[in-house]
């Protein structure tokens, strides 16, 4: 009898929309990830509609909405409709509050405040 041991790899959706931190995409794949990057949340609301990620790493970045907190409300909105998906927000210290007002109304699973730790990232990963 033929054992076939088949490695799949995890899904990542990146969605990088104000930045301000290096290339993550070789410690995303050195973790294991397949990734995919997106740079507006609407091209990643569509993304998460047909490639279901393991992990959303998203950047926070306040934008001045009448209804909303920040870009990703519709985006948390979905993403988090799969229990299993885990949510990585990247925000900077400046938007502490708002992000609190986010956490408030969405899951998400880790915040992490600029500038980024390789360390911390990991960890907020699995």
């Amino acid at each position: 009898m033929t054992l076939l041991f088949v490695c799949v790899k995890k899904r990542l959706l990146l969605i990088i929309e104000a930045g301000g931190y290096g290339n993550l995409l070789p410690l995303f794949e050195e973790q294991g990830f397949e990734v995919m990057v997106e740079t507006s949340s609407r091209r990643a609301m569509s993304r998460l509609k047909t490639w279901q990620p393991d992990v959303v790493v998203a950047d926070f970045y306040k934008r001045y909405f009448h209804d909303r907190v920040s870009n990703l409300e519709s985006l948390l909105a979905l993403a988090t409709r799969n229990n299993a998906t885990r949510i990585v927000i990247i925000y900077d210290p400046f938007h502490a509050a708002d992000m609190e007002l986010l956490k408030q109304r969405h899951r998400i699973d880790v915040a992490l405040p600029l500038p980024l730790s390789d360390m911390a990232l990991k960890a907020a990963l699995h």
